[in-house]
């Protein structure tokens, strides 16, 4: 898969770009929004790896440049849980991983990263662009799902404190 993003004004534009069979799917728009997909078949003849570099290649003369995951924003979504629900929670964060992980990625602003359980808080781990933008996206996402409840949301700030955005006035720690 190919990520890429280019800066306009006070906005961000994505564009990705990976193989399914003997098709390519492009996908592009604003961060934080769906955007559109495109459809590219290949020829016989054709290899994916080839047109793709070459398409990617397109994309860096306008502007964009490729994702630098090292650079994006760890953004954590956390439920905390009595031990005695621990097998429940587990469940609960596995759904939300794949919450994640459709919702970030659909909207260009990241993936999911996995998490981890245990002193009594679920810890979903994010990467992502616009953490803003993400956070609107997670609580929508979670609040479609009924999967508000007990919620907190931050994120690591270049500090390397946790910033707490959900809800408001909460403290927001990694236990």
């Amino acid at each position: 898969m190919i990520k890429m993003i280019k800066q306009v004004d006070d906005e961000i534009l994505y564009w990705e770009l990976w193989q399914d069979g003997k098709t390519l799917i492009i996908h592009y728009g604003l961060v934080g929004n769906t955007g559109e997909a495109e459809e590219k078949k290949l020829s016989l003849f054709q290899k994916a790896e080839k047109v793709m570099d070459t398409l990617a290649e397109e994309k860096t003369n306008e502007g964009y440049n490729y994702v630098d995951e090292d650079e994006l924003i760890e953004l954590v979504v956390q439920y905390s849980y009595e031990e005695k629900d621990m097998e429940a929670v587990l469940e609960k964060r596995h759904h939300v991983e794949d919450l994640m992980n459709e919702c970030l990625g659909w909207t260009g602003n990241g993936f999911c990263d996995g998490g981890d359980i245990g002193s009594e808080t679920a810890n979903i781990f994010n990467y992502v662009v616009d953490v803003e933008k993400a956070a609107t996206t997670i609580i929508e996402e979670l609040k479609s799902n009924d999967l508000l409840e007990g919620l907190k949301i931050g994120y690591l700030n270049p500090e390397e404190e946790y910033i707490a955005l959900y809800p408001k006035g909460t403290k927001f720690d990694l236990m």
